[in-house]
């Protein structure tokens, strides 16, 4: 058995899976939409593989698929929501889509969100701007995973951050990263193949980088990227989620692995930002413009060997528009898919 299956298909069958937990038929649609996107575009860790770990969480208690966020302050270009541990992925499309509309009316807005859960990639709510014309930010805090310079074992988030810009051919220039080095699934995997890893990926349980990753998770962290840099961003995203928001901070101890303690709630807090570049000088000079900035990074001079320079998000694109109505998933997304739908009873048409 192949792991094709019609995009139709996909999200149909993510969708009757949440509404097969309680779920309302509309925000099954908003979280089959946000998962199976994220897949098309390549990003198969934070896509619908995560799925049935969100079921088993709502089961243990640490969601709520029947909640809803909740507006507790508003003006003209911000809100505050409380996401009442409700799927992280309606959380961040009702925030997104609410800076949206009021960054239609005063040029950029800002929409925070605490009490949440893990709300997948975060370039899928960018993007969300980028197709309605504007520039989108969205970023979030995470549960501890990461060393500081000086410091040893877990002390910050790896925090994403993503942003959106459209274009005048469609699409975005868009990128999407967290602030660790690396991610740490790869050191998971590394150690599952008995291999070596390089010293910059992870520190041990003095907080000095190695290469032997037979003791992570257990002990030690992952390196934030660019050292100081990637810290310093890491923070940032802290202070404008959780601080922000009034919501779970890492460093506090106040926000919980999702994956890994089920029956807790996650508590994460993310942001989300929306500039109408319409309102500034204009939506035809933007996209003018951006398309020239463009051009002149397409036809700078190659390095030896190399034919092609990529903008942010441009093989994310490719890999989209190359599964248009069929997509092929990954072995490990296949049978996370296969599993659930044999604990829900809900059939999955894979070809």
């Amino acid at each position: 058995m192949s792991n094709k299956i019609s995009v139709k298909d996909f999200k149909a069958f993510c969708a009757a899976c949440c509404e097969h937990e309680g779920m309302c038929a509309e925000d099954a649609q908003i979280t089959a939409e946000v998962l199976c996107e994220t897949d098309l575009f390549g990003t198969n860790s934070h896509g619908a593989k995560n799925l049935y770990g969100y079921v088993k969480k709502q089961r243990a208690g640490g969601m709520d698929f029947r909640a809803k966020p909740e507006i507790l302050t508003e003006g003209p270009s911000y809100a505050l929501m409380d996401a009442h541990s409700c799927m992280g992925m309606v959380a961040g499309y009702r925030a997104m889509e609410l800076a949206i509309r009021k960054a239609g009316e005063t040029g950029i807005a800002l929409v925070t969100v605490k009490n949440s859960t893990h709300f997948g990639a975060a370039g899928y709510y960018a993007n969300l701007a980028a197709k309605s014309g504007m520039v989108g930010i969205s970023f979030s805090n995470v549960d501890p995973n990461m060393t500081v310079p000086g410091a040893r074992g877990m002390i910050l988030g790896n925090n994403p951050f993503a942003y959106a810009s459209p274009t005048a051919e469609g699409g975005s220039v868009f990128l999407d990263i967290a602030m660790s080095n690396v991610a740490s699934l790869k050191v998971v995997q590394a150690r599952k193949d008995g291999v070596q890893i390089p010293d910059t990926w992870i520190v041990d349980r003095d907080g000095v980088p190695t290469t032997d990753p037979s003791h992570y998770p257990e002990e030690g962290a992952m390196q934030p990227m660019a050292a100081h840099k990637g810290y310093g961003l890491a923070l940032m995203v802290e202070l404008l989620t959780g601080a922000l928001s009034g919501g779970g901070i890492s460093s506090a101890g106040e926000i919980k692995s999702w994956c890994f303690a089920p029956e807790t709630p996650n508590n994460v807090c993310h942001t989300f930002i929306a500039v109408d570049v319409s309102k500034f000088s204009g939506m035809d000079t933007y996209l003018s413009r951006s398309g020239d900035l463009a051009e002149a990074l397409h036809e700078a001079p190659k390095a030896k060997g190399k034919e092609r320079i990529f903008l942010p998000g441009e093989i994310e694109w490719e890999k989209h528009r190359s599964w248009e109505t069929v997509v092929e998933l990954p072995n490990a997304v296949a049978e996370s898919l296969r599993e659930m739908s044999a604990d829900l009873g809900i059939p999955l048409n894979l070809t």
